[in-house]
């Protein structure tokens, strides 16, 4: 029997990939690894990372071996960007084991070149990093695209499993069929509405509405009626009122504050409290120095009393249309 994780369970690394001078960072190359190494040093009070440095990125090595922290372990990989949550391998339990699922990353439908971030997990599991088993699943899927509930469900949307690029052999009732079959879930919950401005994955859930437990959804709610999201988004919140538990029960649905509007260069970034990212004992929750954070950070502290909510300015990190959910995946 299989059963995709839910990210609340208990973890042994957070798997990240340092920003390199030959990535899209390299404009702001010293904030970037300043965001990260935030993010490093918060993981690190709880549990082990493993961070990918590039072949040619002696400067990261360097700044990262300075921190000389036995919970970080540094693999030499080529890499083409930053985004470990999806081209990160997805984690199921088969017969009491962990699995790890390798499936195709094509740089959310072939918008930017990952020609290596699609060979990491291979390359880690090569290089005995990743010690699980590894399968290769020939399907493109990254995992900000869905969430689990650990219990058989998952959420995502239609908006980017649907996109042409990623797997235009498939319809939805394909996608469903290989879903269940490979993930071991017995329904997929499907959203059609949500979205955020500047958002270069086509919509990923883990930026409109994540669970926080079995019984409960955290969403982005916009309540400004003059911003261009807020009728995409209210139908969001329709569809996930109309959703049901696996005892056929409502969700209890908890709404995270939007923030303010971000932009750079005139267009609007996609900055979400909803890209939080759970860890052992803790909920790490991203920041954009917006008069709202302190809000956010109130409301999954009160919806998640026994872990410490921690939150990380990622300003940095949304001047790539990114945040801390985006440049992390969980290794059980």
């Amino acid at each position: 029997m299989k059963r995709m994780k839910a990210e609340w369970e208990k973890q042994s690394a957070i798997l990240l990939a340092f920003p390199h001078k030959k990535s899209d960072w390299i404009e702001n190359i010293q904030a970037a690894r300043e965001n990260f190494l935030a993010i490093i040093k918060k993981i690190i009070l709880f549990q082990k990372v493993i961070v990918c440095v590039d072949n040619d990125d002696f400067e990261g090595k360097r700044i990262l071996v300075s921190l000389n922290n036995d919970k970080i372990e540094l693999v030499k990989i080529n890499t083409n960007d930053t985004w470990a949550r999806d081209f990160g391998p997805i984690s199921i339990e088969e017969k009491g084991k962990v699995k790890l699922l390798d499936f195709g990353f094509n740089g959310w439908g072939l918008k930017f070149r990952a020609d290596f971030d699609n060979k990491i997990n291979r390359v880690l599991y090569q290089k005995k990093v990743l010690k699980q088993e590894l399968q290769t699943i020939p399907l493109i899927l990254e995992g900000g695209s869905i969430d689990t509930d650990g219990e058989g469900r998952i959420l995502t949307n239609t908006q980017c499993l649907l996109q042409a690029n990623r797997n235009p052999h498939l319809n939805q009732l394909g996608i469903e069929e290989r879903l269940k079959e490979t993930l071991g879930v017995q329904e997929i919950l499907w959203l059609h509405s949500g979205y955020l401005a500047g958002d270069d994955t086509d919509s990923h859930i883990d930026t409109l509405a994540r669970f926080i437990n079995p019984k409960s959804i955290a969403y982005i709610k916009c309540e400004d009626k003059n911003d261009e999201h807020y009728e995409s988004l209210c139908k969001m919140e329709k569809e996930l009122g109309a959703l049901k538990t696996k005892e056929g029960k409502p969700y209890r649905l908890i709404p995270l504050p939007f923030t303010n509007p971000i932009y750079k260069e005139n267009k609007r970034l996609p900055a979400s409290y909803a890209n939080f990212l759970f860890i052992n004992d803790a909920l790490l929750v991203p920041t954009y120095k917006d008069k709202k954070d302190k809000k956010a950070l109130e409301i999954l502290q009160k919806v998640c009393p026994d872990r410490k909510v921690i939150g990380i300015d990622c300003s940095t990190l949304i001047e790539q249309h990114g945040s801390l959910h985006c440049v992390t995946m969980q290794i059980y």
